[in-house]
């Protein structure tokens, strides 16, 4: 380190304890200098709060004079002052002894020298957060100077118990969250600054601490405003450290006022006015050589270099952990980058082959990373084929004795009756199969929205590339819907093949069960019946009327009569009459047995042709929709995207992933350097 000598320092005016480590070794590097290299290099590469670093962090309410005691550290007046919050971000101060020359440099700006330490409070103003807003985020301040020891502090927020200025309550809130996340580290000392003339029970600072630090061990007492204590009481029973017991004790300090400031008096006139009272105050003179700021100054680099020593080898366990872990990270990054000249592109790839994985493993499981505690989407669509599928298409198709009475007679037309006619079976079992069409509809739905479900929940891993997440799903949905409308034509064509053609030679039609209710064959008289002839229609104004009376003989031999009435109107007889000539119709003997016939063996072939339906469709999902959606996502779908037009768009989602990946590589190198460091030691 170079250092530097003008002629308006003074040497006597150095610190007694800055003279001496400088002249014991002003280039040696010790503990401290090792951490505040290592602590720059993480906030540069915005790692200051992943890794647990040995440091003093300086807590107190914004009356409790926090402020003033780090300039009194300092020797210097460089904090900004004001009413309300005015640290809102965290302030890391490095303070470097030097024989004579006194500047600072900030972290952000490292080529450039402040000298004047008005301008140094101007730039620490300049880089606080706008008024409604906190940063974690540290300054780094380096403050090279004669009145300093090799010492580093953590200037915090002061803490606040009510918003003022029209500030939100929630900044009381963000203020203790970020002492919080500071002072909660095992390896952070606090220096909780607390003032003389207030009760300590009521102090915000020892309330802070311990709460991370309840049995008081790395806590530090610093009592303020001992000078403007009321008359005749002292602070004695704290400083002897008996009231509130801290393992590392407690040190008084002496503040400017308000009116020192206005006035114009520098940190020095506190320093001597300081020296002065705690030998002039007989209950504090036989503490007078362990109070005062020169004191705290010895006192906290000795902590702090002790502090750091016995931290060092977890801090080493750490950050070889953080190494391995990073490494491991950036191992798995190479895998899936490829070439440099087609990184962002192969990157992609193998993104979108990972959601292929998942979802190939979701349907067709056969591996050793299934999930073990919840049902895939492969399992769920096999309970879907065996129950709802199945219920679907378990649907009661019986015949109705009435209209299959129509159906024979209509067959027959004008003609006579001799036989069945064969024609009827196919005409019932054209409308009993045609009511299939809509289950099947409703079952290749469900199974679709399985499907696209589990797509959905395999894309979960393309969340954070929006762009291509979108365009995945977006061509598999439209493979979906594609797959389901052809799923769905083939089982219609095969419904108008059961309904078109009725094969009695099939190898399960026992058409023997049947022979007991076979028609006979021969001429049949259907409109013969034993029952009453149907009453007449009564005649309206616009209608005429033909009664006409037959005498015939019935099938056993009886003489009967049948008198049937023809009426002819404007709006036509046969929908009138219709059902009065069914009625007779069912009453047939004849027209009886081929009813039950043709009803019979109706029934029989529909349980086949259902158990045909309820195979092939579970059949025709699973491989005309699901193995095809499948095929094309392990087989097209990372050519159709490669083919896009927006490919090179879509890579773009995978910027932020090699932004990491350069910090993280980054910070491997930060971590190597601070082993390499701690190694020294």
């Amino acid at each position: 380190m170079v250092r530097w000598v003008t002629p308006e320092m003074n040497p006597q005016e150095m610190d007694p304890a800055a003279q001496n480590e400088v002249a014991e070794g002003e280039n040696d590097r010790d503990l401290i200098d090792m951490m505040n290299e290592l602590q720059s290099k993480l906030i540069a590469n915005g790692f200051s709060l992943d890794i647990d670093l040995p440091q003093i962090a300086v807590v107190g309410s914004q009356s409790a004079g926090k402020s003033s005691v780090l300039e009194n550290i300092v020797g210097r007046e460089f904090l900004p002052r004001g009413c309300g919050v005015v640290t809102r971000r965290p302030t890391l101060i490095q303070l470097y002894p030097t024989q004579s020359e006194e500047y600072a440099i900030f972290g952000h700006k490292e080529d450039e020298k402040f000298t004047d330490f008005k301008a140094v409070k101007e730039e620490i103003a300049a880089q606080m957060p706008e008024r409604l807003n906190f940063s974690s985020v540290p300054i780094e301040l380096k403050i090279y100077s004669p009145r300093v020891l090799k010492l580093t502090l953590v200037d915090l927020p002061g803490l606040v118990r009510v918003a003022i200025d029209g500030q939100p309550e929630q900044h009381i809130r963000d203020v203790r969250e970020m002492i919080l996340n500071y002072i909660k580290q095992p390896e952070c000392l606090i220096l909780a600054v607390s003032p003389a003339n207030q009760d300590l029970a009521t102090s915000d600072a020892l309330e802070i601490a311990r709460q991370v630090d309840p049995e008081r061990l790395r806590t530090i007492g610093v009592l303020t405003k001992l000078d403007l204590m009321d008359e005749g009481t002292n602070a004695r029973d704290i400083l002897e450290n008996r009231q509130v017991t801290l393992k590392r004790g407690w040190v008084g300090v002496l503040n400017r006022s308000q009116l020192d400031i206005e006035n114009g008096r520098d940190v020095q006139y506190i320093l001597d006015k300081e020296k002065n009272f705690f030998l002039s105050k007989p209950y504090y003179r036989h503490l007078s050589e362990k109070m005062g700021t020169p004191f705290l100054r010895r006192m906290l680099q000795r902590t702090l270099r002790s502090h750091i020593k016995a931290a060092l080898p977890q801090v080493r366990t750490r950050l070889a952990e953080k190494l391995a872990g990073y490494k491991k990270k950036l191992k798995e990054f190479e895998k899936n980058v490829g070439e440099e000249s087609g990184g962002r592109q192969y990157y992609m790839v193998k993104l979108v082959n990972k959601f292929i994985k998942d979802i190939e493993l979701k349907l067709m499981g056969q591996s050793e990373l299934i999930d073990m505690e919840h049902l895939s989407a492969g399992a769920y669509i096999n309970y879907k084929l065996n129950t709802e599928v199945q219920s679907n298409l378990r649907l009661d198709l019986v015949p109705d004795d009435e209209e299959m009475t129509v159906l024979i007679t209509n067959l027959n037309g004008l003609r006579g009756s001799i036989s069945f006619p064969s024609l009827a079976l196919d005409c019932v079992n054209r409308k009993l199969v045609a009511q299939f069409e809509y289950p099947l509809e409703k079952c290749v739905d469900c199974i679709h929205e399985i499907l696209r479900e589990a797509v959905g929940e395999s894309a979960a891993l393309l969340n954070r590339y929006p762009a291509t997440k979108a365009e995945v799903l977006f061509r598999i949905d439209r493979s979906l819907k594609k797959e389901a409308e052809f799923t769905l034509q083939k089982l219609r064509d095969h419904v108008q093949a059961e309904m078109f053609y009725v094969n009695l030679e099939h190898p399960d039609m026992d058409l023997s069960v049947c022979d007991p209710v076979v028609p006979a064959v021969g001429p049949t008289k259907i409109w013969q019946t034993p029952a009453a002839a149907p009453e007449p229609q009564q005649p309206t104004a616009s209608t005429d009327t033909t009664t006409t009376t037959t005498e015939s003989t019935s099938e056993n031999g009886e003489s009967i009569t049948v008198q049937s009435t023809s009426t002819y109107s404007e709006e036509g007889s046969l929908a009138r009459n219709s059902t009065q000539l069914v009625d007779t119709l069912m009453r047939n003997s004849s027209m009886q047995k081929k009813v039950q016939y043709l009803k019979l063996v109706t029934t029989k072939y529909i349980e086949i042709v259902q158990k045909q339906i309820s195979d092939l469709t579970v059949k025709y999902i699973v491989c005309f929709l699901v193995k095809k959606v499948l095929d094309y996502i392990r087989e097209d779908l990372v050519l159709t995207l490669l083919a896009s037009s927006n490919f090179e768009s879509l890579t773009e989602d995978c910027d932020e992933d090699f932004r990491i990946k350069e910090e993280m590589e980054a910070a491997c190198l930060c971590i190597n350097d601070a082993l390499e460091a701690i190694q020294a030691f």
